[in-house]
């Protein structure tokens, strides 16, 4: 069975990047996830509220040739592949407008219900995105852990009104948002993403104090990595590693 592919070209809007013309990575994330929602209605998919169910996402596997930039036009394109009776595994592609590839993400997908329970996907859910139904539930790489977070860089930050959404907890976004800027300024400034890895553990709610805990290191294959914990309370609600490449900027300061 070919998987149905939704499609949107738009220009990147100058408030959605940084002060050198890159796309935030949180605000892509953002974008991406409209856009399967698009789909979501464009082929008539019974909305999962309607029984009592939400969306939620379990864990993101990014991997970037380049972020696009603000004025840019790009092309996502996504898709739903598989699913078995508890996770839908998304992809999307992003192109530039001469059709090269910028990046891909794959995304798993999860049904819960009021209870804030994991539910059974039904299969009038997935109807019309011509994903394939398996057995198998699969078994992606998960963020290695911070070795002491005592020795860890940290930074604290208060959740805000604005950062829940309609689920009453955290946007995944802002998750991506404590992650990185406990990086700093000049690190983010001269470095560029090429991979990420991101696994949600737990939800962040109203009022709570996160705890950002980054180290870096170098992987297996030397190159540098990031590696991050979200904690809430001594819970730990995220982990996450990225993998970045120098990018040449001359780092000025603010």
């Amino acid at each position: 069975m070919e998987p149905a592919v939704y499609e949107r070209t738009l220009r990147v809007p100058y408030f959605l990047g940084d002060r050198y013309g890159r796309m935030n990575l949180p605000y892509l994330m953002n974008i991406l996830i409209e856009i399967s929602g698009e789909q979501t209605t464009a082929i008539g998919a019974v909305p999962v509220e309607e029984l009592g169910l939400h969306w939620i996402i379990t864990q993101y596997e990014l991997n970037m040739k380049r972020m696009p930039r603000t004025d840019e036009e790009i092309t996502v394109r996504t898709f739903t592949k598989e699913h078995n009776r508890i996770f839908s595994y998304r992809e999307f592609e992003v192109f530039d407008a001469a059709g090269h590839l910028l990046l891909e993400v794959l995304t798993v997908f999860a049904l819960i219900d009021e209870q804030r329970k994991l539910s059974r996907i039904p299969k009038e859910i997935v109807q019309g995105y011509g994903s394939t139904e398996s057995r198998r539930i699969r078994r992606l790489p998960k963020p290695k852990f911070l070795k002491d977070l005592d020795e860890a860089q940290r930074r604290d930050y208060q959740v805000r009104y604005f950062d829940i959404d309609t689920n009453f907890h955290a946007n995944n976004s802002m998750y991506y948002i404590w992650m990185l800027d406990a990086l700093g300024d000049e690190f983010l400034a001269t470095h560029d993403p090429v991979y990420g890895n991101i696994v949600f553990e737990k939800e962040v709610h109203i009022g709570e104090k996160v705890e950002s805990y980054v180290e870096l290191a170098e992987d297996e294959n030397d190159l540098l990595t990031s590696r991050h914990q979200i904690e809430v309370n001594g819970v730990t609600k995220c982990t996450a590693n990225f993998t970045w490449k120098e990018n040449g900027i001359e780092y000025h300061g603010a």
